[in-house]
């Protein structure tokens, strides 16, 4: 053997068994633990935080340096409340690369991990300080661990500006070899609970892992991310995957697809989301194209809809916009006469830091055009604003036609206004031809304003029966459900309106109607008997339908000398008694419209009279009272020229849809009883008086 080799291999070997000596001599010698008072100092002191290293630190030496921790924890910052905490950890490595400043850690296994995050009102977080860079970074340290295990971990989430809780427990991570450029794979899978919304779930991830630490680049290859659980009183699962996304400072590019499922005991939601190619540089990202799809059942309505738009994004000022947005929506089911068919285009602008979106749309709902601006802002208490203009509006083509009789024999749902609890919106709305439960009307216009439980619908005006509509109309979720109503109508044609809103046939007309009312009830039956409030009508140029007055009396002055009682007859559709001229005034409490100054006047007759209009009820007990007065053209002619002066109480009674009217013929033969004595008194009056004057001049001669 060559004496130069032979000389270095025994001064390698010597070199050696020193090199091991020392690390027998250290490990015999050094005790970690005597240092522990020192590094709780210097986190005191740099952090302002708490450290406690409740177990021994132990050392290996061989075959791999390595130290096993056990229990420590550590605080807030400036508190003595636990902010972080692990049961144990162990770390090994290889030695000789850390000469070259090379970090080779065969395994790294963390046991029992939990820490508390908490985001304070007004922004901050209790790890801000941990957060800040050191003002000297240190020149870059290559690693290469072969593997991490981190087992029963747990983390909190308190935000408090939010007022919501996240906890995720049962935490377990494996991951392969990470180190730069090399292939690796990571695994995680923790349970996720939150309050608002409440939520429980299990979550999991799988990747291939490839990370470029010169470019700060990552590469997800294979990645999938399901979630699965409970949101609400609803189930829920979702699923991403994306072949291979890239993400770096210089580069940023993948496919991502998205699903999801919400189910609830009255229907389904399934979702899919899929961005072909995202890409992008640094912050700033583009999608050519996205496509979102949204269908459903919702009780027996069945949902479809589709949104698809170019997509451009800024992370650094956290705004999001759709360019050329295409979105689809239909809507059918059982109880609709007609599928909702809704398409519509525009843009959107979402900013994340100022907390707002903007949608700019326009487009057709069915045969209508439709043009909307839309905006939401403060996301964690959205607030609402809409400007809405559509051309024309029938909503009761998608209503099913239904028959009084199969309403009456379908329970009352009972109203429900607790969506105004949370609900913050302002904005208007313009239709211009609007049929919504057979009433129409036209040239809509309407301001609406929702805060602290109350809706506010005001101004109102259109275009009503030939006539104009103006007032207000406000909801309010005060426990039971409140509604009050403020209308002014003028120059309405009140036939037709009567017909469409109440299926009422009893009285014609035009004029102004005024109507200041409310009501309180969990019902809408509920709401009609408890209503306050007051009412009024002006009307000229009509008729009271059901019953001809005028031809009553005609009747009954040509059976005169033999009628006794009352004459009771149900409506009938083609009598009626026409008036130039109607006013009344109506007081209403309980649901229950009062009347004492009725005044109706035709050529013929003048008609006055008091009663009750029952809302709640929809019946009337009212008595009228008909007078024939001296003009002989009208209804009736000439025939009842005999009858000037005579007064007949016509009493109106029973539901509206079976009116029936009873004239009093007992009083109108007493009343004119009463007449002739009258003018037999005058007469003998008169004839007394002349006799008298007679006698006088004879006394006198």
């Amino acid at each position: 053997m060559n004496k130069t080799l032979k000389y270095g291999l025994i001064f390698v070997g010597a070199l050696l068994v020193v090199f091991l000596a020392l690390i027998a001599l250290v490990a015999a010698t050094f005790n970690p633990n005597d240092y522990k008072p020192l590094i709780v100092k210097l986190v005191q002191e740099k952090k302002q935080r708490t450290l406690k290293l409740e177990g021994d630190i132990k050392l290996t030496f061989f075959p791999r340096i390595g130290a096993d921790l056990g229990k420590l924890s550590l605080s807030d910052h400036g508190s003595d409340k636990e902010f972080a905490a692990i049961d144990s950890a162990r770390v090994s490595l290889a030695l000789l690369p850390l000469l070259k400043k090379q970090l080779v850690v065969d395994r790294i296994r963390i046991d029992g991990v939990r820490a508390r995050l908490v985001r304070y009102p007004d922004g901050s977080t209790s790890i801000d300080d941990l957060l800040k860079k050191e003002e000297e970074e240190s020149e870059q340290f290559k690693f290469d661990i072969k593997g991490v295990s981190i087992t029963r971990a747990a983390f909190s989430f308190d935000d408090r500006m939010a007022e919501r809780k996240l906890d995720i427990s049962g935490l377990e991570f494996e991951s392969g070899r990470l180190a730069n450029n090399q292939p690796g794979k990571i695994d995680l899978k923790f349970t996720l609970q939150g309050d608002k919304p409440k939520i429980n779930a299990q979550v999991a991830l799988a990747s291939g892992l490839l990370f470029d630490i010169e470019a700060k680049a990552v590469t997800l290859d294979g990645l999938t991310v399901s979630l699965a659980g409970k949101r609400g009183d609803g189930g829920m699962e979702i699923s991403l995957t994306s072949p291979k996304f890239e993400l770096g400072p210089e580069r940023v590019a993948g496919k991502l697809d998205l699903t999801a499922k919400m189910t609830q005991a009255k229907g389904n939601l399934n979702l899919a989301l899929s961005v072909p190619a995202l890409t992008g540089k640094g912050n700033v990202f583009r999608a050519e194209t996205f496509t979102l799809d949204v269908n459903g059942q919702q009780g027996e309505n069945i949902i479809k809809s589709r949104l698809a738009s170019p997509f451009s994004a800024n992370l650094d000022t956290h705004q999001f916009s759709l360019d050329k947005l295409v979105a689809s929506f239909d809507l059918s089911g059982p109880a609709m006469a007609k599928a909702l068919d809704v398409n519509l285009g525009g843009v959107a602008r979402i900013d994340l830091d100022k907390q707002d979106a903007h949608l700019d749309l326009s487009g057709r709902l069915d045969e209508s055009k439709l043009k909307a601006k839309l905006g939401i802002s403060h996301f964690d208490a959205p607030a609402y604003d809409f400007d809405i203009v559509i051309d024309q509006l029938d909503i009761d083509r998608y209503l099913p036609p239904g028959r009084p009789e199969d309403k009456a024999r379908q329970p009352e749902k009972p109203l429900d206004f607790s969506f105004l609890k949370n609900l913050n919106a302002n904005g208007r709305l313009s239709i211009g031809a609007l049929k919504v439960a057979n009433i129409k009307s036209s040239n809509i216009k309407l301001n609406v304003k929702a805060d602290g439980g109350n809706l506010n619908v005001a101004p109102i005006s259109a275009n009503f029966y030939q006539g104009t509509l103006n007032g207000a109309i406000s909801l309010h979720d005060a426990g039971t459900p409140r509604v009050a109503l403020k209308q002014n109508l003028v120059g309405v044609s009140v036939g037709p309106m009567l017909k469409d809103v109440a299926n009422v046939d009893m009285l014609e007309g035009h004029g102004s109607v005024a109507l200041d009312v409310s009501g309180q009830g969990t019902t809408v039956s509920a709401m009609k008997k408890a209503l306050q409030g007051s009412a009024a009508l002006n009307l000229q140029n009509g008729a009271l339908k059901g019953v001809n007055i005028a031809g009553a009396i005609r009747n009954a002055k040509a059976k005169f000398g033999s009628l006794q009682g009352e004459s009771t007859q149900a409506a009938n559709a083609a009598d009626k008694t026409d008036f130039s001229e109607l006013k009344a005034s109506f007081q209403i409490n309980n649901g229950v419209a009062h009347n004492e100054d009725l005044s109706a006047k035709s050529p013929l007759l003048r008609l006055a009279g008091n009663g009750d209009v029952n809302i709640g009820e929809s019946s009337m007990n009212y008595l009228a009272k008909a007078t024939v007065v001296a003009s002989l053209e009208g209804q009736g002619g000439k025939e009842l020229s005999a009858l000037k002066g005579m007064t007949v109480p016509v009493r109106i009674t029973g539901p509206f849809t079976g009116l029936k009217y009873s004239l009093d013929f007992n009083a109108m033969a007493s009343e004119a009883v009463k007449q002739k004595v009258e003018q037999k008194k005058e007469e003998i009056k008169s004839r007394l008086g002349e006799e008298l004057k007679s006698g006088l001049k004879g006394l006198f001669k």
